[in-house]
C-alpha cells in the first residue's frame, strides 16, 4: 500500500494552500502599511472558471443563480502548496 489515494492528495494540497493563504493574510496584517514586503504578500493571482459576470445568470425573480468560481492564490498560498506537496511526497 505505497500508493496514496487521490482524495488524500487533493485534500493535502488544498489544505496546504489554505494554510498558506491564512499565514499570508496574518503577515500582511502585521506588516506596516505601504511596505514592499506587505505588497509582495498581498499580490494575488486570480483564475476565473465559469460565469462571474451577468452573461450566464439564471434569474428566477426571487433568486438569481450564477455558476462559476474564482481561485485566488497569493505568494504564501503557493509556498503552502509547495510545502504540502513536499510533505505528501517524502513522508509516506
Amino acid at each position: 500500500m505505497n500508493r496514496r489515494s487521490m482524495k488524500l492528495i487533493i485534500f493535502g494540497l488544498c489544505t496546504g494552500a489554505l494554510i498558506g493563504t491564512f499565514v499570508g493574510n496574518i503577515l500582511a496584517f502585521l506588516l506596516p502599511e505601504g511596505s514592499a514586503v506587505k505588497q509582495f504578500f498581498l499580490i494575488s493571482y486570480d483564475f476565473t472558471f465559469g460565469s462571474m459576470n451577468s452573461d450566464y445568470l439564471i434569474d428566477l425573480g426571487v433568486i438569481v443563480i450564477d455558476f462559476g468560481f474564482i481561485l485566488k492564490f497569493n505568494v504564501c498560498s503557493i509556498i503552502g502548496f509547495g510545502i504540502a506537496y513536499y510533505l505528501l511526497k517524502y513522508f509516506r
